[in-house]
């Protein structure tokens, strides 16, 4: 973590990068458009098994920390699978996760663009049964972004729920 909140550190005096893509609900989602409310952006497909669930869970567990300030924050879910995960898709698998998430996806090349963007590593790793059998290696980076569109933490799925939920109440000051 240590690292993490170092590399946070340099990003306070600059904005994070825009990017719009289709949101879950089937409407287009720009960071720009989120200003006033903090953004919890973390990376991840619906058909991972172990590493995603878990980090969304934990997000879940965040919110649900922060109680009513809860409602100042989005966290948003980029596809790294864009292919699979539809909105439709992105939009069931989200909700079991509780409310205040919406899920992010778009053509291959405006994913690629906001991975680029955000210095996050997904690479398809073929399957056993077929081209539609396949696991997303990915990295787990996970970005608390301010009100005003400031990284103020950059934390990973594998860090706890307290941490989480600290960086969380930094990023609403």
């Amino acid at each position: 973590m240590a690292l993490a909140l170092a590399v946070a550190g340099c990003a306070h005096s600059s904005p994070v990068a825009d990017f719009t893509l289709q949101s879950s609900d089937g409407a287009p989602w720009s960071l720009a458009g989120q200003r006033g409310k903090a953004v919890i952006l973390t990376f991840g497909y619906t058909h991972c098994t172990d590493t995603c669930p878990l980090t969304l869970a934990k997000l879940g567990r965040t919110l649900q920390a922060l109680g009513p300030r809860s409602r100042d924050v989005e966290v948003a879910f980029v596809t790294v699978d864009p292919a699979r995960d539809k909105p439709a898709l992105l939009r069931g698998y989200l909700q079991s996760f509780g409310d205040g998430f919406v899920g992010l996806t778009g053509t291959p090349q405006q994913i690629q663009a906001v991975e680029k963007a955000y210095h996050v590593w997904a690479q398809p790793i073929p399957g056993k049964h077929g081209n539609d059998n396949y696991d997303d290696a990915h990295s787990s980076a996970i970005y608390f972004i301010d009100a005003n569109g400031t990284v103020t933490a950059l934390l990973d799925g594998s860090d706890s729920v307290d941490a989480l939920t600290q960086a969380a109440r930094r990023m609403l000051g």
